[in-house]
């Protein structure tokens, strides 16, 4: 005797589950500011004195060059030096449907927006910030270190060559071995190494910025960076709603403009897993 099967009536629509917020990427660690105002157009460059270089001479009272002491000439110097962040870029989600009980197409719009952005930004971060960085230190050259000898490179580095603390930047599926090894902890909303150093662990870092592609964690190797402070300017959000009466469609795109700096310092180290 065969068993009756159930009749299905027609599904209940309910309210989506609240999404965990995203944590410990790049809009995480950034100082962010959120305002429209002129760096929407070209974005931003300020002077900075967080990597200025000097010296120190033996003695309290220098006397005059010439007399058998030490010199009043001090060499090392400079001018503040400038740093320009990137160019205005916007995050946007567009979101279509047919009009017949879909008023909500701005509100829809505009989740999707929150949903994205911190992924987006990191993408853009690591292809657009990372990847076009010009003078940027390699205290370890071309060679491949462990994570260990990475990180303390790095750290080691930003001590000497920057007056903060560096912004540590890791593809997010690098994450277990910092865990393995206990080289950060949280604090807050962060996670920090031992010597406070905040760790990004972005979801969409390339593992090489200059050569944007797909992970391979299989490959067992990544670049990790290190920044100077992170900023990230932001507009207000906005959406553009328009109806196509052919189609009997509504559609609606979220908006939101950024452009995103670092202070002056940049060095990278390629770590190879198997060495750790």
């Amino acid at each position: 005797m065969s068993t009756p099967t159930p009749r299905v009536g027609a599904r209940t629509e309910v309210d989506p589950p609240v999404i965990e917020p995203y944590t410990y990427g790049l809009l995480t660690v950034a100082q962010v500011m959120t305002g429209d105002g002129r760096w929407q157009v070209g974005g931003v460059h300020y002077p900075t004195h967080a990597c200025a270089q000097g010296g120190h001479v033996v003695g309290s009272c220098p006397v005059p060059e010439g007399a058998g002491g030490t010199s009043h000439n001090k060499p090392i110097s400079g001018a503040p030096e400038w740093v320009e962040g990137s160019l205005a870029f916007s995050v946007y989600a567009r979101t279509e449907c047919n009009a017949v009980g879909f008023e909500q197409a701005a509100q829809a719009a505009q989740t999707r927006l929150r949903n994205i952005e911190p992924r987006e930004t990191e993408r853009f971060f690591s292809a657009w910030v990372l990847g076009r960085t010009t003078e940027l230190r390699e205290p370890a050259g071309t060679t491949p270190v462990g994570l260990l000898a990475g990180l303390g490179l790095l750290e080691q580095d930003a001590a000497l060559h920057y007056a903060g603390q560096p912004v540590l930047h890791a593809p997010r599926w690098t994450q277990p071995q910092w865990t393995r090894f206990r080289l950060v902890q949280q604090q807050g909303p962060l996670l920090r190494t031992e010597l406070e150093s905040p760790v990004v662990f972005g979801g969409a870092y390339f593992d090489d910025p200059t050569e944007p592609a797909e992970h391979d964690p299989a490959a067992r190797q990544f670049w990790l960076y290190a920044t100077g402070t992170v900023r990230a300017f932001r507009g207000q959000p906005f959406v553009n709603e328009a109806f196509d009466p052919p189609t009997n469609t509504r559609i609606a795109v979220a908006e939101r403009t950024y452009a995103l700096d670092h202070d002056c310092y940049a060095a990278r180290v390629l770590i190879d897993l198997e060495l750790t």
